[in-house]
């Protein structure tokens, strides 16, 4: 059963003050938007399980385009194991590389477009959350202590059968594309090579966080390059982690591979109507509505 789609998204107040919740730093992670009030737990569940599985996409949502909802859409590469029992769009309103620029949509506007992007993911049980952590490993902890939260205290709407989960076992799946398994592999958010390697250990391993990666390859299988031959490289340098299949490399459609924020917001300053293919028709009317991206970038 999908939720009620009949209002898309909240107030812009509500935004704002789970923004300033953020920023003050009253609030670790805010859920902005959830399907259901026992996310991520669904409401048909007869028992509340043992495990659970959430997938996150990470992004800055500037704006969501088809290659986010592909992302966002992958189902586990093992698929013996079902699909997701939730999925999670997440907005780090600090970013370690990129400050707002004039050109930028706000965080207000992304964290709307975003909501407005789970009503074209297939899996219906999809939220959206902000937080303030640069890194992956940062952000791995804040979820973890969160959802954890979420487990032990559900929702009084909840349904009753789903009472508390102390010892309920979280496995976030963070879905990306390869620039970001870049950023996660690079020594300099980490202070050194050795203090990353012992953060990648803590975040990846079964003992630790117990989350993984998933990364939508850059090139095709087979395909030669400068691209190929560059994700060899990265893949090689994380050889452990990519056997033991807590990095795992999939496919994604060719057409969404190539296609990226950058490249819409310069489409539209420049007037190139083509942008509205590479995203979806609630985010094409909504960049329309909010006049966005048409400062020169």
């Amino acid at each position: 059963m999908r939720p009620s789609r009949r209002r898309l998204y909240m107030s812009s107040k509500t935004y704002k003050a789970c923004l300033e919740h953020i920023q003050e730093g009253s609030s670790q992670v805010e859920l902005i938007y959830k399907p259901y009030p026992s996310w991520p737990l669904q409401p048909e569940f007869l028992a509340s399980p043992s495990y659970l599985r959430i997938s996150v996409l990470d992004s800055s949502f500037n704006p969501p385009t088809l290659a986010h909802l592909a992302l966002a859409s992958l189902k586990p590469h093992d698929t013996k194991e079902g699909d997701y029992d939730a999925r999670l769009l997440l907005l780090s309103v600090r970013n370690a590389d990129k400050q707002l620029e004039p050109s930028d949509a706000t965080h207000i506007q992304r964290m709307e477009m975003m909501t407005l992007l789970t009503h074209d993911i297939l899996h219906a049980n999809t939220a959206v959350a902000i937080l303030d952590e640069p890194t992956f490993v940062g952000k791995s902890a804040a979820l973890l202590s969160f959802l954890r939260g979420r487990l032990q205290h559900p929702p009084l709407s909840s349904s009753p059968s789903q009472t508390s989960l102390p010892s309920a076992r979280i496995e976030l799946t963070f879905v990306q594309g390869f620039d970001t398994l870049e950023r996660l592999l690079s020594p300099r958010y980490y202070g050194s090579a050795e203090l990353m390697s012992q953060a990648l250990r803590k975040f990846l391993s079964v003992d630790g966080d117990n989350s993984r990666v998933v990364c939508a390859r850059r090139t095709m299988l087979r395909k030669n390059g400068a691209d190929a031959e560059k994700e060899q490289r990265i893949t090689d340098s994380v050889r452990g982690f990519v056997e033991e299949g807590r990095i795992v490399l999939m496919n994604i459609d060719e057409d969404a591979r190539k296609m990226s924020s950058t490249e819409v917001r310069a489409k539209i300053s420049r007037g190139d109507e083509s942008w509205r293919s590479m995203v979806t028709e609630r985010i094409a009317e909504y960049i329309v509505a909010h006049s966005l991206y048409l400062t020169p970038v």
